[in-house]
């Protein structure tokens, strides 16, 4: 019966740590996320309201950031779908 309670409490304790890791990817993924919707508007303002390019360096320095502490594997960093890799291109132009 022991054997079957410290099997149960092992079960338990990687099925804890699997959804640890999942909601700390999810929290990655949605603060890159932000990043680049910070950063659309930050070009956006840029090129076509006049203001400065610190706020683009800025929030690019942040992604940067961002990729090289998520990095996995030696990887260039997650991109914003589930395989990672490069950012999708401008929507029309595929």
């Amino acid at each position: 019966m022991s054997g079957f309670l410290d099997q149960a409490k092992e079960k338990v304790r990687e099925t804890v740590a699997t959804g640890k890791l999942k909601a700390d990817e999810f929290q990655a993924n949605r603060a890159q996320s932000d990043l680049f919707k910070q950063l659309g508007a930050a070009y956006y303002a840029e090129q076509r309201q006049g203001a400065p390019h610190d706020e683009v360096a800025r929030l690019l320095g942040l992604l940067d950031a961002h990729a090289e502490s998520h990095a996995k594997d030696g990887g260039t960093g997650s991109g914003p779908g589930p395989e990672g890799g490069e950012p999708p291109g401008p929507v029309g132009l595929a």
